[in-house]
């Protein structure tokens, strides 16, 4: 079964960093998406560019669109990235999502995301 792992964290906690330890913390995102592709578990994942370069779009029931600069929600915590992990049950899933390298404020939601 393959789960989305969906990475959020506090940007602005993260841009306070030095910029050695923001580098630490980006390496070890990399290996751990290494580690699964050899473990074979890899499907995708991606870091994402910051909040400020982010869009929404909202439909209206009647159908007019709306396009807003910025992220969906004002929150602390921004999508920062993603990976997409073969598991083989919400228990291994669970297990993987606790692997993945902390930064600051981290939240990891996982979801099913059938094939």
């Amino acid at each position: 079964m393959r789960y989305l792992f969906l990475g959020y964290a506090d940007e602005n906690a993260e841009r306070s960093l030095p910029p050695e330890e923001l580098t630490r913390v980006v390496r070890l995102h990399e290996a751990f998406g290494a580690e699964m592709r050899a473990e074979g578990r890899f499907v995708a994942g991606v870091g994402l560019e910051g909040s400020g370069a982010s869009f929404t779009v909202r439909r209206s029931a009647d159908g007019d669109d709306l396009v807003t600069d910025g992220p969906f929600a004002e929150t602390a915590e921004q999508i920062g990235g993603l990976f997409i992990l073969e598991c083989a049950d919400r228990e291994e899933a669970i297990a993987l999502a606790k692997r993945i390298p902390f930064s600051p404020g981290l939240t990891i939601e996982v979801r099913p995301a059938p094939a």
